[in-house]
C-alpha cells in the first residue's frame, strides 16, 4: 500500500487530505507536534486506522528531514506522496502598520514550513524513483484579494515557491501540483455551524489529483462547489514561460 506524508495534518486542511488518501485507498504518514495533537487529528477525521502518527517541529528545517531519515532506516513507512497544507495565520493588519516582527512570523508560520517539506522530501522521491509519486502544496486565495496583507504576501511566495516547483519537476517522477482554494473548509464537525465547506467534501480534489497522471505541473482551482464536480486546472508551466 502505498503511503501520502502529510504536512499540517491536524488542521483543516490536512484533515481533508486525510479523508482523500484513505478514500483512495493509501495508508497516512502525519506529522504532529505531540501526542495531543494526535488525538486532535483522529478526532478532526473520525478514525485512527490507516493513519501513522510521527512527532516532528515542521517550523525547523530540520523538522521533516528528521522524518525523512526515520522512513529511510525503516523506522516509519514509506512514502510516495506528500501533501503540504502548513500554516493558518490571518491577521488583519494594514501593510502601513505591519511590523517587521509580524511579517517575518507569518513567513515563518505560513511560507517555510512548506519550503522546508519540499527540500526534505523530494529529493527522497526523486531517489525512489516511484513513477506515480504526487508533491501536492494547498494554497489559498488571499494572495490575490489582498485583504489580509501579510497572508496575502506569504500566500505570493506559496504561488512562486509553486511556479519553480512545476518547473523543477517537469521532467522527473514527481507530479507537481498546486490546490489554489478560495473557499473556507473546516473539520466536518464544525463545517455547519460556520457554514464551511466539509474537509470531506473538499477531499476529491486531492482524490482526482492522485488519480490522473494528466494532472501535473498545474494549478487546480477550487473557488466554487461546482469545481468538485469538475475539476478546473491549468499547466502554471504554460503561464510561467509565456
Amino acid at each position: 500500500m502505498q503511503t501520502v506524508l502529510i504536512v499540517g495534518a491536524t488542521g483543516n486542511i490536512g484533515a481533508s487530505a486525510i479523508h482523500a488518501a484513505l478514500r483512495s485507498k493509501l495508508h497516512v504518514l502525519a506529522i504532529v507536534r505531540n501526542q495531543a495533537s494526535a488525538e486532535k487529528l483522529f478526532r478532526n477525521v473520525g478514525t485512527r486506522e490507516g493513519i501513522t502518527t510521527v512527532e516532528a517541529d515542521i517550523m525547523s528545517d530540520r523538522g521533516v528531514k528528521d522524518v525523512v531519515e526515520k522512513v529511510r532506516k525503516g523506522e516509519l513507512p514509506t512514502f510516495q506522496h506528500v501533501y503540504a497544507a502548513a500554516g493558518g495565520l490571518f491577521e488583519t493588519t494594514s501593510i502601513l502598520d505591519l511590523t517587521t516582527e509580524e511579517l517575518r512570523k507569518h513567513m515563518q508560520v505560513n511560507f517555510e514550513p512548506n519550503l522546508f517539506a519540499y527540500q526534505a522530501t523530494i529529493p527522497y522521491l526523486l531517489e525512489q524513483g516511484d513513477p506515480t509519486s504526487t508533491w501536492t502544496l494547498c494554497t489559498g486565495a488571499s494572495g490575490d484579494n489582498g485583504g489580509r496583507a501579510a497572508a496575502s504576501m506569504t500566500q505570493g511566495a506559496l504561488y512562486s515557491m509553486a511556479n519553480a516547483a512545476c518547473l523543477d519537476n517537469a521532467d522527473t517522477n514527481v507530479r507537481f501540483n498546486e490546490i489554489y482554494l478560495g473557499l473556507f473548509v473546516m473539520v466536518d464537525a464544525a463545517a455547519d455551524q460556520f457554514g464551511a465547506m466539509k474537509a470531506s467534501k473538499f477531499a476529491v480534489a486531492y482524490e482526482q489529483i492522485l488519480a490522473r497522471p494528466d494532472i501535473k505541473g498545474c494549478r487546480v482551482m477550487v473557488c466554487q462547489p461546482e469545481d468538485l464536480t469538475e475539476l478546473r486546472f491549468r499547466k502554471k508551466l504554460d503561464v510561467v514561460q509565456s
